[in-house]
């Protein structure tokens, strides 16, 4: 019975001193470094690379009516992929093209999927795939500051059947515009 009773009444005093050992790893007051395994500060391979800050000025693209132009093509994508397929790279430079000779103009380019797989998990390749088309505008020379990218995951297809053909055509990126 005293046995019992002791065991009992160290278990707080146990819980309380394993509980203390999850904070060995945070930072202290004083902001030292520790000595993390995943420290990002001392590990150069996982640093953060700073990148540009996108979020600020797509805010401001967001909220207005894009439209499709006569002259921008949609490209389409392979099946879970986001990397562009060779043969889009000429359509996204006859895009890029248009968007130079066109500084008035501010740029949506959005990602599309099929119906198939999860809304959460379209909706994260759609923003891939918009970003990458985003991306690539961007080393084609069109001003990063007037591209900003959305994802609509398989809310709007263009095609309902579930024919393979069909969700080729919903495997996109659709570059549309607006007037500053």
């Amino acid at each position: 019975m005293k046995t019992r009773l002791l065991v009992l009444a160290a278990l707080p005093i146990l819980a309380l001193g394993l509980a203390s050992c999850g904070n060995k790893n945070l930072k202290n007051a004083a902001g030292a470094k520790t000595d993390m395994v995943t420290d990002t500060t001392s590990n150069p391979a996982l640093e953060v690379q700073e990148s540009t800050d996108t979020a600020d000025y797509e805010a401001n693209i967001r909220g207005a009516e894009f439209v499709s132009h006569d002259n921008i093509a949609t490209v389409n994508f392979d099946l879970d992929s986001y990397t562009l397929p060779e043969t889009t790279r000429q359509t996204l430079q006859n895009n890029a093209d248009v968007l130079k000779a066109h500084k008035d103009w501010v740029v949506m380019v959005e990602g599309h999927c099929d119906q198939r797989g999860t809304i959460e998990y379209n909706l994260a390749l759609g923003q891939k795939r918009a970003k990458e088309v985003r991306d690539y505008y961007v080393r084609l020379g069109v001003a990063e500051n007037s591209l900003g990218t959305i994802s609509y995951g398989k809310e709007k297809p263009v095609c309902e059947e579930e024919t393979e053909t069909c969700w080729q055509s919903n495997r996109r990126a659709e570059t549309k515009i607006r007037a500053k």
